[in-house]
């Protein structure tokens, strides 16, 4: 308990920690804690030492672990079931879904939450009311209007006198989709309202565009909430399962494809749990990347003179 000695803040004081109770709860809690971190951990470690089995084995063997366990037959493992699950398609096509989520989200939200924060035109409050409310709509309700408005874009009706275009089986309703969503246009206001409005005044003495002050002045200043913001978007638009079964029939994303293996009776348990694990290291890479950066600031609260 000696790195508690100076401890200010939390459950339990320093002065507690050195009582039986104190230190009773304490280790209550960490028993606690670890147990649902081996509970937690359990399914993901599983499904990664069930990937490297033999077909065999899998059905033969209690073990937990794999028998051959070299670097040779581990790879071997990586590179049979890569070739069995054929998922590059199904990558590229997911990395081009997760990049247009991306830049549809900080274009369209971070602007959106830049009119709202700081040029505030006429019927700004009822605007953002509006935005407030569609996060209350569950999202069951908007799924039938959305695949409607998609099928004949932007009429959204088979009966209108101009012909609309039919946007399935492509990326823009995923897209669009993402550029109109309200709890990033909040987020994204909440953080332009922390910084400081000499900013925008200072560019626009200097002849500044709107789009020019957003993209070279605003944008940096709120690197951090576009940090977490990104890892949000990628890591939604790389695992988003139902919006694409909705929306997209040819182009097969990686969620569909692992999916759609489990009615393919050629391919072996041990490549479908390998294509498990394929999927999420995209994700957990970028997590592992970036996770410093999620809880990261910046002082953007003053203008030096």
């Amino acid at each position: 308990m000696k790195k508690f000695q100076n401890k200010q803040a939390g459950l339990l004081s320093s002065a507690e920690l050195k009582t039986f109770k104190g230190q009773f709860i304490y280790w209550l809690f960490f028993a606690i804690l670890v147990a649902f971190c081996v509970i937690s951990l359990f399914p993901a470690i599983w499904t990664l030492l069930t990937a490297f089995k033999e077909s065999q084995e899998m059905y033969s063997s209690f073990s937990m672990f794999p028998k051959d366990m070299s670097p040779g037959n581990l790879w071997h493992r990586v590179s049979d079931s890569w070739k069995q699950l054929q998922l590059g398609k199904s990558f590229i096509n997911t990395i081009i879904l997760s990049i247009g989520d991306l830049a549809f989200t900080i274009v369209v939200c971070g602007f959106a939450g830049y009119v709202l924060s700081k040029l505030k035109p006429k019927g700004t409050k009822i605007v953002f009311a509006l935005v407030v409310w569609t996060m209350m709509m569950p999202a069951q309700i908007r799924m039938v209007p959305n695949y409607i408005s998609m099928l004949n874009f932007p009429f959204a009706s088979q009966d209108s006198i101009v012909p609309g275009v039919s946007l399935l089986d492509t990326y823009w309703p995923m897209w669009l989709a993402a550029g109109a969503n309200a709890f990033y246009i909040i987020l994204f206001k909440n953080a332009f309202d922390s910084l400081s409005h000499s900013y925008v005044e200072a560019a626009q003495l200097d002849g500044c565009g709107n789009f020019r002050i957003f993209f070279q002045i605003m944008f940096p200043l709120s690197m951090p909430i576009i940090i977490y913001v990104s890892i949000n978007v990628l890591g939604g638009a790389w695992s988003d399962f139902f919006a694409p079964l909705l929306y997209l029939d040819n182009r097969e994303v990686t969620p569909l494809r692992i999916y759609r293996l489990q009615s393919d009776a050629s391919i072996q348990m041990n490549a479908r749990f390998m294509g498990y694990i394929f999927a999420s290291l995209p994700p957990l890479i970028l997590f592992l990347i970036f996770q410093k950066r999620i809880i990261g600031g910046i002082n953007v609260g003053g203008v030096k003179g």
